[in-house]
């Protein structure tokens, strides 16, 4: 089984879910978490493909903090069963922390996205992870490393490590440097090496990745062992770690 962690499904942006699940299958992919895009806070689409592929599909709404009734719209959207977490920018995360916190004890998962990288979210995370020690915090696109020349600027990443409810999303990688991805290489072993397989999970960030032959390109390095991945670490960043976050275990033989 192959999971894909992280994707996009709209009809005002990015593709319809038809035309998702081509790629998807193409690939040989068996389910997938379909996150909001940024702007977008009616997550009803989202909802409806949920509905229409139970066991198949897991999303990832969005909310508008600075909206009139932020946290009744977290508790709307979390009732209709159909999103196991949520989105956010890590800048959203101090300011906001109540409706944060709000999605912990509703047992949802904060997708995390630091646009000026982990260096610069780090505090933030870390205090929230701190006084909410049960949450379940996703970094994604390996915390938007910032390539330059060549060279990875300083990120804080891996002193995040130590904190257990903290998850790395292995997606997006063609947004900082070009395939193969040499530049970022080194890191990615080590994220790997501090983390461990089972908190790393990978994702396309399909679209934005690329069409359907570069989805199956990074696939392929992925599934082939890239970065020293031993088989069993392949199985975790592939399927059993976002298995175990964003599918209940009776959903987990359903194939797209």
């Amino acid at each position: 089984m192959t999971i894909d962690g992280y994707a996009h499904c709209g009809i005002s942006k990015y593709l319809p879910v038809g035309d998702v699940l081509a790629v998807l299958r193409q690939a040989g992919i068996d389910r997938a978490v379909l996150c909001q895009h940024l702007g977008e806070y009616d997550n009803s689409y989202l909802a409806d493909v949920v509905g229409m592929y139970p066991g198949q599909f897991a999303a990832v709404c969005l909310v508008d903090p600075a909206g009139p009734h932020p946290e009744a719209d977290l508790e709307a959207w979390h009732a209709t069963g159909c999103f196991r977490g949520v989105r956010l920018r890590a800048e959203w995360l101090q300011p906001s922390a109540a409706l944060w916190a709000r999605a912990v004890e509703l047992g949802m998962l904060l997708v995390v996205y630091a646009p000026q990288g982990t260096a610069a979210a780090a505090p933030d995370i870390t205090a929230f992870a701190t006084e909410h020690p049960t949450a379940q915090i996703i970094l994604t696109h390996l915390g938007n490393p910032l390539v330059q020349n060549g060279q990875l600027a300083e990120t804080k990443l891996l002193s995040l490590a130590r904190i257990p409810g903290i998850f790395v999303q292995l997606s997006g990688l063609s947004q900082f440097c070009e395939f193969p991805h040499e530049a970022l290489s080194g890191f990615i072993r080590e994220v790997i090496r501090e983390y461990g397989a089972d908190r790393i999970y990978w994702g396309s960030n399909f679209p934005v990745c690329g069409d359907a032959a570069a989805y199956q390109r990074d696939l392929r390095l992925v599934r082939g062992g890239g970065w020293g991945l031993t088989p069993d670490q392949v199985a975790a960043v592939t399927s059993g770690t976002a298995a175990g976050l964003w599918f209940d275990a009776a959903a987990r033989n359903v194939t797209i």
